[in-house]
């Protein structure tokens, strides 16, 4: 119930708040990208790519199909909040047959009989209820966002869905950096992009704010686009 209120509160704080320029911290935010980037070139990125070199395939994929297990859980909540019963109903049975029949995720049984869902998180749930996106920020080591998307992210991580958050210390540490690890695996590929691009901040955030509108609209675009979404 309270994390229920601080949502609504956020909500109504953030339906009054309004930009013109979607990047007007545009200095802190190079700043903390030229931070994440030395971060990334440095440690992230060389233990993703040995990840992804030495360890076999089939530990890769249980450890995918675990998280994105946990994933359909907040999904699951976001989606009932988004009044999408349809949608809702495929991923509670992912949920429930990738738990049981796929032990607890690690098998991704669900997708081979047709049970698919979209990803949803907090920060597409506020975009249906009408809070607009505010601010672009580049978050230290999360990297891209924006205001409403960042309150997403809090929401999302102190979910009473999210198991991890439910573990000791330690094995908070582990498996958030395992849940990194992977998901930064899944971001190699365009890293070589990104990178030889003429201004790397401008492409990153214009792919952000780009994917974050397909993710709100559900990749059903509106013909006339705002700014906001």
């Amino acid at each position: 119930m309270k994390q229920l209120l601080i949502s609504f509160l956020l909500f109504f704080t953030l339906s009054v708040t309004a930009t013109e320029n979607i990047d007007p911290l545009e200095d802190i935010n190079r700043a903390t990208h030229e931070f994440n980037e030395v971060f990334d070139d440095n440690i992230f990125e060389p233990i993703s790519r040995a990840y992804k070199d030495y360890i076999p395939d089939f530990v890769q994929e249980r450890v995918s199909n675990f998280f994105d297990n946990l994933r359909d859980v907040s999904t699951l909540g976001n989606q009932i909040l988004q009044f999408k019963p349809i949608e809702s109903v495929t991923t509670l049975g992912r949920v429930l047959v990738n738990s049981t029949v796929g032990l607890g995720g690690l098998f991704d049984v669900a997708s081979n009989i047709d049970l698919t869902t979209d990803n949803e998180d907090f920060g597409q749930t506020m975009a249906v209820w009408g809070v607009e996106s505010g601010p672009y920020i580049t978050l230290p080591l999360l990297g891209p966002s924006t205001l409403r998307d960042s309150v997403g992210i809090y929401v999302d991580t102190n979910s009473p869905t999210n198991l991890i958050s439910k573990m000791d210390a330690i094995g908070v540490v582990s498996a958030s950096a395992m849940n990194a690890i992977d998901q930064r695996v899944e971001l190699l590929p365009i890293t070589d992009i990104l990178d030889h691009s003429d201004d790397p901040y401008i492409a990153m955030r214009s792919s952000y704010l780009q994917k974050r509108k397909y993710d709100v609209f559900d990749g059903d675009l509106p013909i006339e686009e705002d700014d906001e979404f």
